[in-house]
């Protein structure tokens, strides 16, 4: 492209009321420059661009061009300025370097823009480390790199974006009110099986046969909801499936916990599944103001006192692992009639309280009397577990009648009417 003599070069294009589509880059016939032209006027030409600008000042970035003798291409030379209002380019007195900062998220999205913009002339312009340091990527592209990443890679990522965010506290607090809100209604879907969400599952995470190890892994997975929520001290850690009991010589004859919480003192955690009955279909004749105890449950408490009882003898002399097979250091851990938490079944399934039917009343008054002269087994259900995840999650009180109101009403914004 030939230069004509009234060729304007000492040009800024404003990026905050232009379009970048409006310039293009382009080399000299004599392939010795490469210049930066308005596609609306053949003798203006660009070397700087007007990033942001406020009442005192305005940031910008000068750019120019120099060939590389090694890759033939046009390697770009930057430069940041942060300009007064009178003209003055700004210093510092101090000998440190002068930092500029795109604190606005506007001003941040036109600097990427300009890199953007100088990517689409890679067959011109060298980008050289810039490129092996940084890439352009469309959104999704990203999520689904980051969802490849195992969980300590996302860890890292999240910390490095949170921390160049520079979110504040209420932010935070926002997206993590979204993560558990998200979590909160996947909890919802495994309860009522919405949409066949049990099978959906299994098939997602790879889980065997069984309901009880989709909710292992579920609430494995959150483990705030039992971390807080559940009526037992704060629990800190969540170690999976371990035998608590003293092997006998061929290695059998421990009892093994779902899940065993860890904290000042240690809490075992014996699951069932949703659609374990806690009652017996008819009660025993004879026995008036009292409801039969199913098999499932019986047991499920037999197993828990005797997890209890293993875990007392065991425990000074027993070796923990966590989910990467890693030694659980012990101290400042300790076993004193650990706490036994059996969740199982769903009240709001079995004996809906709302329908007024005094079997059903009668039902709840003999779980209610159980758990209030049980010293050494919380007995919770799973529809509770979901009550109380959802007052730690949304701050508005949870209808009585929620397992029967639709989805919408249940997940409504706090602010909507």
């Amino acid at each position: 492209m030939g230069l004509g003599t009234g060729t304007s070069f000492d040009n800024q294009f404003d990026l905050i009321e232009r379009d970048l589509a409006e310039i293009e880059i382009r080399e000299t016939n004599a392939k010795d420059k490469c210049i930066i032209w308005d596609l609306a006027d053949s003798e203006k030409a660009y070397n700087s661009f007007l990033i942001s600008q406020n009442t005192q000042s305005k940031t910008i970035c000068d750019i120019a061009f120099h060939k590389s003798s090694q890759t033939g291409k046009y390697l770009p030379r930057v430069s940041f300025k942060r300009i007064a209002k009178n003209g003055d380019i700004q210093s510092t007195r101090s000998k440190d370097k002068v930092t500029i900062k795109f604190e606005d998220s506007a001003d941040a999205v036109r600097f990427w823009k300009l890199i953007g913009f100088l990517f689409n002339y890679k067959d011109l312009v060298d980008i050289g480390e810039f490129e092996k340091s940084f890439q352009v990527v469309s959104k999704e592209a990203y999520v689904l790199e980051f969802t490849d990443k195992n969980e300590l890679e996302k860890i890292q990522d999240l910390k490095e974006l949170v921390g160049i965010s520079d979110l504040n506290y209420n932010q935070l607090k926002t997206l993590t009110f979204e993560n558990r809100k998200r979590n909160l209604k996947a909890f919802y879907y495994l309860l009522k099986n919405i949409r066949e969400s049990h099978s959906r599952y299994r098939e997602k995470y790879k889980i065997q046969p069984g309901e009880e190890h989709i909710w292992h892994h579920f609430l494995q997975s959150n483990d705030w909801i039992l971390g807080l929520n559940v009526d037992l001290r704060f629990i800190t850690d969540f170690l999976d499936e371990q035998k608590v009991g003293i092997e006998n010589s061929s290695g059998s004859e421990s009892p093994k916990v779902d899940i065993l919480g860890i904290s000042e003192f240690t809490t075992l955690i014996e699951l069932k599944h949703t659609s374990a009955d806690i009652f017996k279909a008819s009660k025993s004749k004879g026995r008036a103001n009292t409801w039969d105890f199913t098999t499932d449950f019986i047991e499920g408490i037999s197993q828990c006192l005797g997890q209890k009882n293993e875990l007392e003898k065991s425990f000074e002399s027993k070796v923990f692992l966590d989910s990467d097979k890693k030694r659980l250091p012990k101290d400042g851990i300790e076993t004193i009639d650990p706490k036994a938490l059996l969740l199982i079944g769903n009240k709001k399934r079995e004996f809906p309280i709302n329908e007024l039917d005094n079997t059903n009343f009668l039902k709840n008054k003999t779980l209610e009397r159980f758990r209030r002269n049980n010293r050494n087994i919380d007995v919770l259900t799973f529809d509770e577990l979901f009550e109380r995840a959802y007052h730690i999650v949304f701050s508005r009180k949870l209808s009585k009648e929620w397992y029967w109101q639709e989805e919408d009403e249940i997940f409504r914004e706090e602010n909507d009417a």
